[in-house]
């Protein structure tokens, strides 16, 4: 078996603890041993850690002082070019320790793509890993053509088992809990930042000028940007967690992010909502959207366009249900946990040699 170390930067946030419980799983099943270092684990994490976890500061020594007290064959480098210890890290393990090493990541700074000191060092921590990791297939176009055949795609998700209403449950009681009373919603969900531009969503939803139709803001008002924002039939709920929220987004009919589309789309999609957002921002969850399919990429800024293919989602039964079933269906084919893991597993054999490949087939 072959143990595998990955370097999570910082604290883990919460989401990616579900995430490490599988993947330490399905590589088990392929050979190899799992183990996680980081800086701790967000607070208040409300999920059991079942793979091999040590919390300690990160550093170049405390980092070379775990490998030299664990087997470690191959690491997983999850560091960030802001972590002065990141190429330090690669010349102690790598360099003269002689560890395997796979980076994990974008590629690159999707909000600045064109920074080229920084695009630099991308490329001086990608020349130098035994592999690459992406989180998605379109991400490779930043990738030097040298680097592509030892680059794999781990499509980015989370691990999401919610099993839908409770017993019992409806939507109309799930919305009344909240002081919803308008029967279609349109929702967005998550911390409320400038880059999302929110305003832009709110500014389309007053353009529709329907009072049947609700608009719920859920999430923490991190960027203090809805204090401003009030209407009829806007309802801002603040942050909602756990199956709360997936309640929360089973119950309405349409998601609406305008910026900066993360991991968003895989809890809305898992919900079977259709997606709508604005051309513009790169970003690696935005693979799982398929304009005109499972939502919509309207032009940026174009208020009127976001009114009208939201319009479209709430008053027409027929195509929203073909939609939502698209939405559903993109991401249990290409959001799948075992989709996210096979990528992991074919970067770890393709780094460890033909001596593990045997395990592919327990899988």
């Amino acid at each position: 078996m072959s143990h595998v170390l990955l370097i999570h930067a910082g604290l883990i946030p919460h989401y990616r603890i579900p995430v490490y419980n599988y993947l330490s799983s399905y590589l088990k099943n392929c050979g190899f041993s799992f183990a996680v270092i980081s800086d701790g684990i967000q607070s208040d994490n409300p999920h059991a850690v079942r793979f091999e976890f040590t919390a300690l500061p990160l550093s170049t020594s405390s980092i070379a002082r775990f490998i030299r007290g664990h087997r470690t064959d191959i690491i997983i480098d999850y560091m960030e070019l802001r972590h002065r210890y990141l190429f330090p890290t690669y010349l102690v393990a790598k360099i003269l320790m002689g560890k395997k090493m796979i980076y994990w990541g974008q590629g690159l700074d999707l909000a600045d793509p064109n920074a080229p000191i920084k695009n630099l060092a991308y490329f001086l921590e990608q020349g130098m890993c035994d592999a690459i990791i992406l989180y998605a297939e379109h991400l490779k176009k930043y990738l030097p053509e040298r680097f592509h055949k030892k680059t794999f795609v781990a499509n980015n998700t989370l691990n999401n088992d919610y099993p839908g209403l409770p017993e019992g449950a409806t939507r109309e009681s799930i919305l009344s809990q909240y002081g919803i009373k308008t029967k279609k919603n349109i929702i967005c969900m998550g911390r409320m930042q400038k880059r999302k531009r929110i305003e832009i969503l709110v500014e389309a939803f007053k353009y529709m000028g329907r009072k049947d139709i609700g608009l719920i803001l859920v999430g923490p008002d991190t960027d203090g940007i809805l204090a401003s924002i009030k209407g009829t039939n806007i309802y801002k709920l603040g942050p909602i967690y756990g199956d709360r929220k997936f309640e929360l987004l089973t119950a309405s009919d349409v998601y609406c992010l305008p910026g900066a589309v993360g991991l968003s789309i895989i809890d809305a999609f898992h919900c079977s909502l259709p997606f709508v957002t604005e051309e513009g921002d790169e970003s690696a969850e935005i693979m799982y959207l398929k304009s005109g399919v499972n939502g919509f990429i309207v032009p940026r800024g174009n208020i009127e366009e976001m009114a009208a293919k939201l319009l479209f989602l709430m008053d027409n039964d027929p195509a929203r249900t073909e939609f939502s079933s698209a939405a559903k269906t993109e991401i249990l084919q290409n959001g799948s946990m075992d989709k996210m893991c096979a990528g992991f597993r074919d970067a770890l054999f393709y780094v460890a040699g033909a001596k593990n490949h045997h395990a592919a087939n327990a899988v």
